[in-house]
């Protein structure tokens, strides 16, 4: 269903800068709590330190959240609940999140998932940033290739230093 949706989607790559951007969407795998808080203080220094409006959308691999985990000031999730029965996410929260027209999207989640590929392909961002992967090319304007099973604070730390290296390249 995907494919027949999104299948030859790609939108005209324009490189948007670190420096240049103001507003910044993440996505990411928020089922692990140690992931939760490396994006929660990924998010809190973008902020402070770098002066973006940040809003990050993290996905519960279950029904519900846990009672301890719930959305806050840009930190919203969505669940199993909010998939429908071909993993379309088809919660207000989600559509809001795509709808939105972030200078840069960050696709934090390492792994093969169909409810973070729609919402990468639906997303109006200017400048989509992921993992390098085969069926996912046609998603992104700019994709890191990493070691296979780098543990996920590795991987944001290669996203940081990546952003870097961009941080002050002209957009055209």
């Amino acid at each position: 269903m995907f494919a027949r949706e999104h299948g030859s989607q790609h939108q005209a790559q324009r490189t948007m800068s670190f420096d240049e951007a103001r507003s910044i969407g993440i996505l990411y795998d928020s089922t692990e709590e140690k992931d939760f808080d490396l994006v929660r203080k990924y998010v809190k220094e973008i902020r402070e330190k770098y002066h973006k409006e940040v809003l990050a959308l993290g996905y519960f691999d279950q029904k519900e959240l846990p009672p301890m985990r719930f959305s806050k000031l840009g930190l919203d999730f969505f669940t199993q609940s909010d998939l429908n029965w071909y993993y379309k996410p088809i919660s207000a929260v989600v559509r809001n999140f795509a709808q939105k027209e972030f200078d840069i999207l960050l696709d934090l989640h390492t792994g093969d998932s169909i409810p973070f590929r729609y919402i990468v392909a639906e997303s109006r961002s200017r400048f989509k940033i992921g993992k390098y992967d085969v069926p996912n090319v046609k998603l992104y304007d700019f994709m890191l290739s990493t070691k296979e099973h780098l543990p996920f604070a590795q991987y944001i730390e290669q996203v940081k230093h990546y952003m870097n290296t961009i941080r002050h390249a002209p957009g055209h």
